[in-house]
């Protein structure tokens, strides 16, 4: 890690936050910190519980991997906060916190690439596996990793010691790496040292990787597996090692936002040094079969047996469906609005849009029935829950891709205006919509398909309760839906990066006003924040089995909140906000409220005059 850079955004971002600004930004990372730090030390603690753990080379090497992210997590914070706090502190206090937070920095990747060793060792090495790969080896190699890992940064404070004075090291300093080891020399090899560990660590995993693949074809083993692992280990990699491209990142967005410094900084470093702390021990923890088991065992415990309550499940009930009928309503006075007005007809963006309003409001409809039928009947018949859950399929995807295909339409409009109307015609705004709906149902109508060939008759004539994984059972499917919803969110994500850095950027040529470029930058963070409820479903999951670690005792309620979030608002949020932000629907659904409200007001003088006569 580069921790000059950290502590350096911490310096700018402090100069120029407010005490308000800064106290949120405090209490934002301090919970992150101790969030995933409690996560953590459960996966150390299901670590430490069994015996089968501490045996295993490979566990052994996982666990000092989180241990260390620990580590650097808490020092990285502790640094964030001394900044804001104390902004400066003494040398001899400030070496110590530096030195370990660089230390655990270089352990990570270095961990990493011993990880890939072992898993070359067993799976190209399967009958030496246990004598090469032993408990006392792991221990020994565990400390080789740190005497590397030392060899890094204890020049830096021997070249600290040899080149400043002596009262240097009685004064206070910003704790930062490049203003306490701030030597020309110190800089050249913390470069260097830098790309060697990126360099050897990756051909370290390309080269034992591409090994693996090809033993695993040539023994004729789970090809699959392997090719995730070698993702996996690449993901990984590539996270701890987005500390050394922070700065040129950061560089980039402050050039193109120079308004957003502070927050841009802030944001980098919650995702280059918060994130991946927790993201790369828990999403390799999670994926190995026999440590999910055992994780398993301790969440959960006797959770699946608690159930709610006849009170508590009329309440929740008659939230969701009161929740339910206020968004059919807004939605239902969006479409209204629509089709009163001939001027919408002809704009391929207003069709877009309401194409979304609609498909939302059933997906709505359908989700909400299912909620409300898993309390009343539990299980359903298996024919009517296939019915729901593809519809419900088929809503949730549209959704996404109807906001790319909206984002392309704006970028039309604004980087082509004169090309605008030949090219978003109505017609093809129409075919665009039905290529919508092929592109989210072809790829899930398979699933019925492979269900009704491996599935017998009497399955369908049986009560299930209505889950996706409960009727569509076949391996093969979990698969494809998974492939399918990266593919899914990767293409819109890009799609609605490159056409709004587009955007912006003809905003920024086009007009001398910075009203324009604020608008522009305004419409990518909207569609940003679209996407990201969007794809929430996507993620869902883990944040179940993350909330679960923090309040242990709330299942029931960390389930029917994540339902709420996950699933009913971004219903109403992503088109509500959308319509009432465009000035013109904005003008025409003023009037269509209004012109209700005065019928209403109409009709009731008239049915007390028709009292009184």
């Amino acid at each position: 890690m580069n921790l000059s850079s950290v502590n350096g955004s911490v310096v700018l971002g402090r100069q120029g936050d407010n005490f308000a600004s800064a106290v949120t930004k405090n209490v934002i990372v301090t919970a992150l910190c101790v969030s995933i730090n409690y996560i953590n030390s459960t996966l150390i603690h299901t670590f430490r519980k069994h015996q089968v753990f501490n045996t295993s080379p490979r566990y052994i090497l996982f666990i000092h991997l989180v241990i260390n992210d620990m580590m650097q997590l808490f020092l990285s914070t502790l640094l964030h906060v001394i900044s804001f706090t104390l902004h400066t502190v003494t040398v001899p206090l400030c070496l110590p916190l530096l030195i370990t937070a660089v230390l655990t920095t270089h352990n990570t990747p270095l961990n990493l690439g011993s990880m890939a060793v072992e898993c070359y060792v067993a799976i190209c090495f399967p009958l030496r596996h246990g004598q090469i790969c032993t408990v006392k080896r792991t221990y020994i190699l565990m400390g080789l990793i740190w005497l590397v890992s030392a060899s890094s940064i204890l020049p830096d404070l021997f070249i600290l010691l040899a080149t400043e004075p002596l009262h240097f090291f009685h004064s206070k300093v910003m704790c930062a790496r490049d203003l306490v080891f701030r030597s020309a020399y110190s800089l050249k090899k913390r470069d260097i040292s830098h790309i060697v560990c990126l360099v050897l660590v990756w051909l370290t995993l390309i080269y034992i990787y591409l090994r693996i693949l090809c033993a695993a074809r040539g023994a004729a083993v789970d090809l699959k597996k392997t090719r995730n692992t070698i993702l996996l280990h690449g993901f990984q990699l590539l996270l701890c090692m987005l500390t050394y491209i922070r700065p040129m990142f950061e560089h980039s967005l402050i050039h193109l936002l120079p308004t957003q410094q502070t927050s841009i900084r802030f944001v980098s470093y919650i995702i280059t040094q918060i994130l991946p702390r927790f993201i790369s021990p828990a999403v390799y923890g999670l994926r190995d079969q026999t440590f999910r088991t055992y994780m398993r065992r301790y969440l959960l415990c006797k959770a699946m047996l608690v159930r709610d309550t006849r009170t508590t499940a009329l309440v929740k009930n008659l939230i969701v469906v009161l929740v339910w009928l206020v968004l059919s309503y807004i939605n239902g006075s969006l479409v209204a609005t629509f089709f009163r007005h001939q001027a919408f007809y002809e704009d391929s963006r207003y069709i877009l849009f309401i194409h979304m309003v609609i498909n939302d409001a059933v997906q709505l409809t359908v989700t909400v029935m299912l909620f409300v039928l898993s309390y009343i009947f539990y299980k359903i018949n298996v024919s009517f829950c296939c019915f729901f859950i593809l519809v419900a399929v088929f809503t949730t995807r549209n959704t996404p891709v109807n906001l790319a295909s909206m984002a392309i339409e704006r970028y039309i409009a604004i980087c082509n205006p004169l090309r605008h109307p030949q090219i978003c015609t109505v017609r093809r705004t129409y075919i665009v919509i039905g290529l919508i709906w092929f592109m989210c149902v072809a790829p899930d109508i398979t699933d019925l398909f492979v269900t009704l060939a491996t599935e017998s008759l009497s399955f369908f004539h049986g009560s299930v309760f209505c889950l996706r994984q409960n009727v569509f059972k076949d391996p093969v499917l979990a698969y494809k839906r998974q492939a399918f919803d990266i593919i899914y969110f990767s293409c819109v994500f890009l799609t609605l990066v490159l056409t709004y850095l587009r955007i912006m950027f003809a905003a920024r040529a086009l007009s001398t006003e910075k009203v324009s470029a604020q608008r522009a930058r305004n419409t990518i963070l909207l569609h940003g924040a679209q996407l990201a409820m969007c794809m929430l479903s996507y993620i869902s999951p883990s944040v179940e089995i993350v909330l679960h670690l923090i309040f242990p005792g709330r299942i029931l309620e960390i389930r029917y909140a994540n339902y709420l979030i996950v699933y009913i608002l971004p219903r109403f949020l992503s088109p509500i906000i959308y319509g009432v932000r465009d000035k013109k629907f904005r003008r025409y659904l003023k009037m269509h409220l209004l012109s209700h409200h005065c019928r209403f007001r109409l009709q009731k003088v008239q049915d007390i005059r028709d009292g009184g006569f």
